[in-house]
């Protein structure tokens, strides 16, 4: 698998459908991060591969936003809302209480999508409350989860800690993330 972080443009393009020493091309997650964010962790482990991009001035140890990227290789086996249901999962092992918006099923540029938000109002670990609006697409070759989290004091999840403006830019940026594939016109890639 590769991962291409393409900053320079404010674009992170998520590549992999070849291995490192392949041409360039096949299936494809387009993200395009928020202005002056960059990648501030990434890692792989078998088939899976995280990145987490951060705005100015926040750290690894010390953020209020964070965006999110997770690709798992290989054939998907799961549908976007069991990929969505796992993640809803972690939350509730990590967090003294849970609340969850409605889960949105779709499909988008040929490939199945699913969206949801899920609020951990306070952390076992950091006693901080966290935020944040998921996407799953799975693709043919990989399963994608992009995610946008907000962390903060503590909240109740009757009153979120985010403003509206904040959540209709979270959606906004997760209509522009997609996944193509410039080998199947099914799933045609941005001109760029």
């Amino acid at each position: 698998m590769r991962l291409v972080c393409c900053l320079v443009t404010g674009c992170l393009l998520a590549a992999s459908a070849a291995s490192a020493a392949g041409p360039a091309g096949g299936e494809q997650l387009y993200v395009m991060p928020p202005k002056g964010w960059d990648v501030a962790y990434h890692d792989q482990k078998g088939n899976v591969d995280v990145t987490e991009v951060l705005p100015p001035g926040q750290t690894l140890k010390a953020w209020t936003e964070m965006l999110t990227v997770q690709m798992t290789a290989g054939k998907p086996v799961k549908s976007p809302q069991d990929v969505l249901k796992d993640q809803l999962d972690l939350v509730k092992g990590a967090c003294e209480d849970i609340g969850a918006g409605q889960t949105s099923l779709g499909v988008e540029n040929g490939y199945e999508t699913g969206m949801r938000a899920i609020a951990c109002p306070k952390s076992k670990q950091w006693a901080d409350g966290e935020l944040s609006l998921y996407k799953v697409i799975v693709g043919a070759e990989r399963t994608y989860v992009v995610w946008r989290s907000w962390r903060g004091p503590a909240f109740e999840k009757e009153h979120l800690p985010v403003p509206a403006e904040k959540t209709a830019e979270w959606l906004t940026f997760m209509r522009q993330v997609l996944v193509c594939d410039d080998r199947d016109p099914k799933h045609a890639c941005p001109k760029q």
